[in-house]
């Protein structure tokens, strides 16, 4: 244990703290409580990205073909289009509001955001080629096993570029025909294969760390993997199919879907009584995932703080309430990325 831990832990409690800040800055905005400007609602959404810097995407990282260590293009470019894109709709939303007219076209507004997708479409494919056995090599479970994620991702990118394009169409106007139903179906699909992907696999080159201490319930067994000697994609807890985190992990996105599930009734009105969900309750999924993530980060931090300024052979009450409160938490840790 060091401060630099410490400091690490700090970090993501200010991260997961500021994704809190700008979401319920968005319900006051957008349930008119509040006549905020744009600009300071996606204040704390900028400053996350400051925090969170380094390209920490939740997506798995290469492993090393042909003896050569890389990073993945997404990594790199995914904090300057997503800042981007939210410039652009700072800006149209601002616009909008002020002048009642908006100063640049949603198309451009999106441009960022589909660039985003694709680069990570094309450089998912690029690994799934790299990491494919040459011509005087057999396909082995390992390959088929370092591979799969990739193809997930791609297949994902796929279906969430062409949800990208249809919600830009339909916000335009240009497909009238398309239901708010479609789009949640195109989404639904894309995000089965990415939150899979973020659930089972740990990014190496963006989670790193010299020995990751993988803990779970008492009954679980602790796990040390050396990222810097294995870059390779891997799997956690490859004692079992699926192990407690996995289950958590799984059960945080529903706040996710349920939102989105929300959102679609309300926009498309069906049944008709949806329209008039009041948007606290639209969000409260949104929140639920939220204050679990500001816990879990605050847990961690305090438990860091004392187990640095504590010595002892770490036997009395603190520990014990801590080791319980840590297997709590760890149900939720996946569901956390």
């Amino acid at each position: 244990m060091s401060w630099r831990r410490v400091l690490k832990s700090a970090q993501a409690l200010a991260a997961h703290s500021l994704l809190l800040c700008f979401t319920l800055l968005l319900l006051l905005k957008l349930d008119h409580v509040a006549s905020y400007s744009w600009w300071i609602i996606f204040f704390p959404l900028w400053v996350f990205h400051a925090v969170a810097a380094r390209g920490r995407f939740s997506l798995p990282a290469p492993s090393v073909p042909h003896n050569r260590q890389w990073a993945p293009c997404h990594s790199i470019v995914a904090t300057p289009l997503l800042v981007a894109f939210e410039l652009l709709l700072c800006i149209y939303l601002e616009s909008l509001y002020v002048n009642g007219f908006p100063t640049v076209s949603l198309k451009i507004v999106f441009l960022p955001l589909l660039a985003l997708e694709i680069v990570i479409l094309i450089d998912n494919f690029r690994m799934c080629r790299a990491l494919m056995p040459g011509d005087d090599e057999s396909m082995s479970d390992e390959a088929i096993w370092e591979t799969l994620p990739h193809f997930w991702v791609a297949i994902s990118m796929v279906f969430f570029v062409a949800a990208t394009i249809f919600t830009l169409l339909k916000l335009c106007g240009d497909v009238g025909t398309l239901g708010w139903w479609d789009l949640f179906i195109n989404f639904g699909i894309a995000e089965c294969f990415a939150f899979l992907v973020c659930t089972r696999w740990s990014n190496p080159l963006i989670h790193r760390n010299n020995h990751t201490r993988e803990v779970g319930s008492s009954s679980t067994t602790i796990g040390y993997i050396d990222w810097n000697n294995c870059l390779a994609v891997t799997p956690q807890h490859q004692d079992r199919m699926c192990g407690l985190q996995d289950i958590g992990g799984h059960i945080m996105k529903v706040p996710i879907i349920g939102f989105q599930v929300l959102l679609c009734m309300r926009l498309e009105g069906t049944p008709a009584s949806a329209r008039y969900i009041p948007l606290p309750v639209l969000f409260s999924p949104l929140f639920l995932l939220h204050v679990a993530g500001v816990l879990f980060a605050a847990f961690r931090l305090i438990e860091k703080i004392v187990l640095l300024l504590r010595t002892g052979s770490g036997t009395g009450l603190y520990f014990r309430c801590s080791s319980e409160v840590h297997d709590c938490f760890g149900f939720l840790h996946h569901g956390s990325r």
